[in-house]
């Protein structure tokens, strides 16, 4: 008797743990939020911490490098100016977008194809598939209300700057006390678990810190890039364009073509020369990025292969959009690290099964 009510009490206690838990989640939706981006940049900056540290520079008798401290405030110091030249076009950039997506239909009209046509299509053909009004409807729709709401949009983009200023202070504090927080974590479990995540925690972080440095740093490098180059041919909305280019990439496969179609569109009206010469510098610069930058800094660390890839952005955008097809492959890679940690291995015989008849 003594037995069963002992037991009734710790699976009351468990119940009871696990509803307060719950009730904390939802009351508590954005600190939640808040804790768990600051989790994942935690674990996508700290390889690159740790490859900082380990710089040593010998002047003289002395070895000067730095310490994590050192190495946060120098990543910091260089996202405060990255963000600072980011913020100031903001506004002009959203409202020129906003413009692009208004005048598309005018865009699409002034593509003409020579007399004879091109790849089997006629002028009349190709203004048919050109004039989808469903599609133009949307995107003028979509114009008007980025120009409408341009200061509501810098607002937005003031008040994330400050949620991601308080999260970079809480990521800061992770990477800097991450022995003591891992050893408190860890305390939380038995040996054995605490043996396998210790084993995990390194290719996770790299899968982390691969996505964020790799995609995000060369998507945006991408879009600088394509601005520069859009500016000098002098191709209009060239600011617009570097955003939809540097937003686009960080979708695999689609991103890339759906920004391409929109830089061909602004730069129909242009001079023919120019605009093919920097069609094919664009053209050129997305190749580099994703045969050349991606397959070295992504690829290795992602685990994932093509089909993997693209099977994980469309889930990803099916549930939750735009956002969901971005942050859908390092939460693959993710979950690809822990199947095969976990997953037992074919080339291993289980010793454990019987083979007697």
């Amino acid at each position: 008797m003594f037995n069963g009510s002992s037991s009734f009490s710790k699976y009351l206690k468990r119940f009871l743990i696990i509803a307060v838990s719950i009730y904390l989640a939802l009351r508590l939706r954005q600190t939640l939020q808040l804790l768990l981006i600051s989790i994942f940049l935690a674990g996508a900056i700290t390889p690159v911490i740790e490859q900082i540290t380990r710089f040593r520079v010998n002047i003289y008798k002395w070895e000067i490098g730095l310490n994590r401290v050192g190495a946060i405030l120098l990543i910091y110091l260089f996202l405060f100016f990255a963000i600072i030249l980011a913020i100031a076009p903001a506004p002009q950039i959203i409202l020129e977008l906003g413009q692009f997506f208004i005048k598309l239909p005018n865009l699409l009209e002034q593509i003409q194809l020579p007399k004879g046509g091109l790849f089997n299509l006629n002028q009349e053909q190709l203004s048919r598939v050109l004039q989808t009004q469903p599609l133009i409807d949307q995107a003028q729709t979509f114009g008007k209300e980025i120009v409408s709401q341009t200061f509501g949009f810098t607002i937005q983009i003031f008040n994330a700057i400050g949620i991601g200023v308080l999260s970079l202070l809480i990521t800061a504090y992770m990477v800097i006390n991450s022995s003591s927080l891992m050893r408190r974590f860890l305390n939380l479990f038995s040996k054995k678990i605490r043996k396998e995540i210790e084993i995990l925690i390194p290719p996770i972080t790299k899968c982390l810190g691969a996505y964020v440095v790799g995609r995000v740093g060369t998507s945006t490098l991408l879009g600088f890039c394509t601005y520069l180059t859009l500016s000098l041919f002098g191709i209009p909305y060239s600011g617009a364009l570097g955003l939809l280019v540097a937003i686009a990439n960080l979708v695999p496969y689609i991103g890339g073509l759906v920004a391409l179609a929109a830089i061909f569109i602004a730069a129909w009206g242009v001079d023919f020369n120019r605009a093919a010469i920097a069609m094919f510098i664009c053209f050129s610069l997305q190749q580099i990025e994703a045969f050349i930058l991606q397959p070295w800094l992504v690829a290795p660390y992602l685990n994932l292969d093509p089909f993997e890839l693209l099977l994980s952005i469309i889930v990803g955008a099916e549930l939750f959009g735009v956002l969901g097809a971005i942050s859908a492959p390092p939460i693959a890679g993710t979950c690809r690290i822990l199947f095969n940690h976990f997953s037992p291995n074919p080339n291993i015989p289980d010793t454990n099964i019987d083979t007697e008849i």
